[in-house]
């Protein structure tokens, strides 16, 4: 007579197969999306660049503005000068030149300091675009391979889960329910086997004598006294 849980049991190594693949599948967005964060830190890496260089362009484009503005300032002073009716006058407005054109000069010496920023800043900003550019090549790979693997999981398991069903017909009914509801609780296994020394295979704990027994009977289907999952042991294993 055939034990009723060699069906059941035959069907739980498929189901085991079946949700290793389907959790495999749900993992896939998340490890796309962790792939794809891998992209944030040289993203902020050239945003920053990005953001310094156009702070330095426009800081020079302000200083540029007010360079041309001192020296309108000089020009009218100039025409002033020769129109000076007096020495005094003169005088006062060579001053004013001079005071105006320290400035200029003080903001021409800035103005190359900042071209030389802009230059540097220009150049970072390329060396940050090359690396990113070749980062999202590299995830761009990585992410057309995790495509493919979903891809082909989707269609291994909907092959696995017609040879589960076919399977699940030639079980009884109400014990495919009990372990059913088993496997959906404990998530791992519902039918274990009773482990040498009369040790339950899923939490390990000794079994009554009388528990190792009725496992092997084929018209009794018992369950650890601990953990509730339903034990089996073949005759084959006696």
């Amino acid at each position: 007579m055939s034990h009723p849980l060699e069906p059941i049991y035959a069907l739980q190594k498929k189901d085991r197969k079946l949700i290793k693949l389907m959790r495999e599948l749900r993992d896939i967005p998340q490890r796309k999306s962790d792939i794809e964060a891998q992209l944030s830190g040289s993203k902020k890496k050239l945003e920053m660049a990005l953001d310094s260089r156009k702070h330095t362009e426009a800081t020079l484009k302000e200083q540029e503005l007010e360079v041309a503005s001192l020296k309108e300032k000089v020009t009218k002073y100039k025409n002033q000068q020769m129109e000076a009716q007096t020495n005094e006058q003169y005088r006062a407005f060579v001053k004013e030149i001079g005071t105006v054109e320290d400035e200029i000069k003080a903001l021409e010496e800035k103005e190359i300091q900042l071209m030389e920023n802009l230059e540097s800043g220009k150049a970072i900003v390329a060396e940050r675009e090359e690396k990113l550019g070749g980062e999202k090549a590299g995830i761009a790979d990585e992410l057309a391979e995790l495509d493919e693997r979903a891809e082909y999981l989707q269609e291994k398991i909907e092959g696995m889960k017609a040879d589960r069903n076919r399977a699940a017909a030639g079980c009884d009914k109400a014990l495919l329910q009990k372990y059913s509801r088993i496997l959906n609780n404990k998530k791992d296994f519902a039918v274990v086997l009773v482990e040498p020394g009369g040790h339950c295979g899923g939490c390990h704990m000794k079994l009554p004598p009388q528990v190792t027994n009725d496992a092997r009977n084929p018209t009794k289907i018992v369950a650890c006294n601990f953990c509730g999952r339903i034990v089996y042991n073949p005759p084959e294993r006696g």
